[in-house]
């Protein structure tokens, strides 16, 4: 399948310098807009749930129909493959290693999947427990500069733990709860220069970690910790940008990894321009927006 054209969207990014404060956020539209739709299973149109690039572009995402769908740079099909097992749920996180493995959170069935690049399942780890390496419900997955692997589960244990890229337990850190490092649906995850980023969806904000798991503060200037209405993914930029993307919002806001809001995009809708409970999002070398419209049933790509 080849990605539809580029639309002809306009490019407006009204900023006044100074004015970045959340209750008036400048508008930015996006000047590149593209949305379309996964391959149908049989009689279903899936859904998309989250995204992941590769180091060369490619991109992957897990949908409602329990597959794997992996994309050339240029939106051609590449591969594809179903889960295991997705009769009790679907699998909600993945994350591509540069050796080109597939690793996948493999929710409902409290383990983590490694796959390689023509889908053959490599490995598994983890069972359902709240030890270190069990799970509950993982989630979300992001790696480092060395590839170690951050998990994010919840389900009453909410917590996330390490591990080394063939899947070793490092360590755990966080709990359930609304208090400074305590987490109510950690959904998704970010690493740069030493630091974890982590959406808390049901608390409507984000958390630092360095990465042994130190809590370090909320995502936001001192004393004025930025408000998110359940940030569900959260991504860099090559622009050294932080980008969340917010399910109860519709929308997707543009942060410094200092905590300073700089725009917001999009609302709640189907239309251009808008989002319905958007999942999961991920940028590529050319900056280019990789968004899991959810409830819209599409991936929108977009740029500013």
């Amino acid at each position: 399948m080849k990605f539809p054209k580029w639309s002809a969207a306009s490019c407006f990014f009204a900023l006044l310098l100074g004015a970045c404060h959340q209750s008036a956020a400048p508008v930015l539209q996006a000047r590149e807009w593209r949305a379309w739709v996964l391959p149908s299973d049989g009689a279903m149109l899936p859904t998309p749930r989250s995204v992941a690039v590769g180091s060369d572009d490619s991109l992957a995402t897990l949908d409602t129909a329990g597959r794997v769908l992996i994309y050339q740079a240029d939106g051609k099909l590449r591969q594809q493959w179903k889960m295991l097992d997705v009769s009790v749920g679907k699998p909600e996180g993945i994350v591509i290693l540069n050796d080109g493995r597939v690793v996948v959170c493999d929710t409902h069935y409290h383990r983590l999947a490694w796959f390689d690049q023509k889908g053959t399942l490599l490995f598994q780890s983890g069972k359902k427990g709240e030890g270190p390496g069990e799970f509950i419900y993982p989630v979300g997955i992001c790696k480092d500069a060395q590839e170690n692997l951050y998990v994010c589960e919840y389900g009453g244990n909410d917590r996330i733990q390490k591990f080394t890229r063939e899947g070793k337990w490092l360590v755990s850190f966080g709990k359930f709860g609304t208090g400074p490092g305590e987490f109510q649906r950690p959904s998704g995850l970010a690493w740069r220069d030493g630091r974890l980023y982590v959406a808390d969806a049901i608390n409507n904000r984000v958390m630092l970690f360095n990465d042994d798991g130190k809590y370090l503060g909320l995502l936001g200037r001192e004393g004025a910790p930025l408000n998110f209405e359940l940030p569900y993914d959260i991504a860099f930029g090559g622009d050294g940008l932080l980008y969340v993307i917010e399910y109860g919002a519709g929308r997707l806001s543009q942060v410094t990894s200092d905590g300073r809001l700089l725009a917001r995009f999009g609302k709640t809708g189907s239309g251009e321009g808008e989002f319905a409970t958007p999942w999961g999002i991920v940028l590529d070398s050319k900056n280019r927006i990789h968004v899991a419209d959810t409830r819209n049933r599409r991936i929108v790509t977009l740029k500013f």
